[in-house]
């Protein structure tokens, strides 16, 4: 689904997909380890015959919580309240996009040999991406906050049906359970212009809390 701002501009993408998936590219996501990238070219898509999928992996931060903030200072993400305690802190990076060159010789290749969908390994680099915080004190939960917008999440059957739509922060999300977490993911824009995506995911918590953690969130926290 297209997430879209009030002035309905675009601001990115979340798709929810069934487990049950037989398409390629959601078995060849299922094959990804944190930390794998691949590019896919698929010869007979309908759209877009290029897709890069990725599954980034968390790492700790090495570094103080001020240095974190000023590295993601062009970003301007909110967080929740200052009374919040972080327990851990954690960072993705991101991988290289190939060139033009490289996905016109994956064409080539298909092309050439007949295959429907060519694969390739995406590098990874020292680009962050994204940040995963560890909450802890009256209620643990993780926010994550990532600068790609685009995510592919894949849920059960039963999962899928229990997916809610809702208004946070006047910003269109999804309220859902999946693995025994309670799960709320929205985008917005930041103060400086750029869409973030944000996810908050709590063992057991219901999505009048998470809804409550979310709309205190700020950029001064």
């Amino acid at each position: 689904m297209d997430i879209k701002s009030q002035n309905g501009d675009f601001l990115g993408k979340i798709q929810m997909q069934s487990l049950e998936s037989d398409h390629v590219v959601d078995q060849i996501v299922r094959t990804l380890s944190p930390g794998d990238g691949k590019a896919i070219y698929i010869a007979d898509a309908k759209e877009n015959p290029f897709t890069q999928q990725t599954n980034y992996a968390a790492v700790e931060w090495g570094h103080s919580l001020n240095e974190l903030r000023e590295s993601l200072k062009g970003w301007q993400p909110k967080f929740p309240s200052p009374d919040a305690q972080i327990e851990n802190v954690q960072v993705y990076y991101g991988f290289n996009n190939l060139t033009p060159d490289e996905i016109e010789a994956m064409a080539e290749e298909s092309r050439r040999t007949g295959q429907k969908v060519v694969v390739r390994d995406l590098k990874p680099n020292n680009t962050l991406v994204g940040v995963r915080l560890t909450y802890s004190g009256e209620r643990t939960y993780i926010l994550q906050t990532f600068g790609t917008t685009k995510s592919r999440i894949e849920l059960s059957e039963h999962e899928l049906s229990q997916v809610k739509t809702l208004l946070v922060r006047e910003a269109e999300a999804f309220y859902f359970s999946n693995h025994g977490a309670d799960r709320l993911i929205w985008i917005e824009a930041g103060s400086g212009g750029k869409a973030l995506q944000y996810e908050l995911i709590g063992q057991q918590m219901s999505q009048a809390a998470l809804i409550q953690i979310a709309e205190a969130m700020s950029t001064e926290a």
